[in-house]
């Protein structure tokens, strides 16, 4: 469940079904990881599935997401608050 509004978003992050029971990990830009994480899970959409995994509630911002222990790849999302952003994590 998302909860956006005022300076909240949310973020689905779009993986490779060969991710799906991993981790991803967020953090703002700069900022040490701190654990914040969430399952790649298996989401219906209308009559599609997608591979993804979901931030329900970050402040705005620019933050990087990784694959739980890989460090060394991640990819960059703004987050805008009152508003859901997508991105697609590449392994």
């Amino acid at each position: 469940m998302a909860d956006v509004g005022g300076d909240i978003g949310a973020a689905v992050v779009y993986t490779p079904a060969a991710l799906l029971g991993r981790e991803l990990e967020i953090r703002p830009v700069g900022r040490p990881w701190d654990g914040t994480h969430t399952e790649v899970r298996e989401r219906h959409v209308g009559r599609s599935t997608v591979c993804a995994g979901f931030f329900g509630a970050l402040a705005s911002g620019d933050y990087e997401v990784r694959l739980r222990g890989e460090p060394s790849r991640s990819t960059r999302l703004t987050v805008v608050g009152a508003d859901v952003t997508e991105t697609t994590y590449s392994w």
